[in-house]
């Protein structure tokens, strides 16, 4: 059952004392786990570990799913790496299949398409969907805007190939007017939720149906909206919690450099002139899809998740799903995939994405 979301500051505070399971995992965790590394660090130990994740994930395979790894062309010439996913009967099947494509997480700075396949291979087998895992350039070699501009342009080449009768990348069978979906985990939220209104605002056919935000941050903390400010508690509660600390984000957040006011990095304040001297961001949301959140209690991003779901919800009529993990910090399943809890999430995820392709039928209906 999805989570109510909590109605009263106590009831919010209250989803960061440390759940028991991840406090003991925390406490195990290797010295050098913990340590702040500098990006270059982080970078050259992310790419030495693809070749093992990769063989790894390769071993893993479900027997009756397809994945084949492509290289698209931005407007840049920039070669993007996705990996398409799939079940290898929808080679050969008719009937409609929805589209979802993933982007993955890592701060705007580290990261590969393969970190989301173990979600991507779980929605195919319960949704018999099409799953994209994308790429996108990465600071500090490709600032801000790089990966919102690279994510637009993966999210309008996945909506043309969908409507061609015969696609080079897609089984024949791929529908996005059955379900299209963006989504992503940590910078992947942040970058989906963006999506989500570029989509909007640009008239991107097929539309988008839904969108499935992970752990995202979506609010400037420089720049909070006045109506909503009483409630963005948690970048000093959790500013010191185990996974992702105030100095680890800043790191991210120095190297990607972003323009803090600016709709493209965080989507909460859209600037519409309607909002204006309003204190509220009401009207810079209103026909996004359908959105479910994924939010960890102990995170420093768990407000943003929760402000931003209760304005849709509450404020712009747009349908909501949230699962809120109190006592867990940031995107942990990643960090400590043997706890209950972190299985439980995945499960969550695919019921929650199962949700989002109920609703874009309902609406077409």
């Amino acid at each position: 059952m999805p989570s109510t979301p909590p109605s009263t500051i106590a009831e919010i505070l209250a989803t960061s004392n440390v759940d028991p399971s991840f406090a003991e995992a925390s406490n195990n965790r290797h010295p050098s786990q913990e340590s702040i590394r500098t990006i270059t660090d982080l970078k050259q130990e992310n790419a030495a570990a693809l070749p093992a994740l990769q063989k790894s994930l390769s071993e893993s395979r479900p027997h009756d799913i397809t994945e084949k790894t492509h290289s698209i062309k931005l407007r840049d010439e920039h070669p993007s790496r996705i990996i398409v996913c799939h079940l290898t009967s929808a080679l050969t099947d008719a009937t409609p299949r929805p589209l979802i494509l993933l982007f993955h997480g890592g701060g705007h700075c580290v990261g590969h398409p393969e970190f989301e396949l173990p979600l991507a291979r779980r929605l195919v087998l319960a949704h018999s969907a099409i799953v994209i895992c994308a790429s996108y350039r990465l600071a500090p070699e490709f600032p801000f805007p790089f990966s919102i501009c690279d994510a637009w342009e993966t999210l309008e080449f996945a909506a043309r190939e969908a409507r061609k009768a015969n696609p080079a990348v897609f089984p024949r069978c791929t529908d996005a007017r059955v379900g299209f979906i963006v989504g992503g985990t940590c910078a992947g939220a942040n970058l989906s939720a963006s999506l989500a209104h570029l989509a909007r605002d640009g008239n991107l056919h097929p539309q988008l149906t839904g969108q499935f935000l992970c752990a995202g941050t979506y609010v400037s903390e420089q720049h909070v909206p006045a109506n909503y400010r009483g409630r963005y508690l948690s970048v000093a509660q959790n500013e010191d919690e185990p996974i992702l600390n105030k100095a680890m984000f800043t790191m991210f957040r120095d190297a990607f450099q972003p323009d803090l006011t600016s709709k493209l990095y965080m989507s909460f304040d859209q600037h519409n002139p309607d909002d204006e001297g309003t204190g509220s961001v009401r009207h810079g949301h209103m026909g996004v899809p359908p959105a479910y959140f994924q939010v960890c209690g102990m995170d420093r991003f768990r407000d943003d998740g929760l402000i931003y779901e209760r304005v849709l919800r509450e404020e712009c009529g747009v349908p909501t799903r949230l699962d809120l993990y109190p006592g867990f910090g940031h995107c942990w399943w990643a960090t400590f995939p043997q706890l209950e809890m972190s299985e439980k999430r995945m499960k969550d995820a695919v019921d929650g994405v199962g949700w989002l392709l109920d609703r874009g039928i309902e609406e077409k209906c």
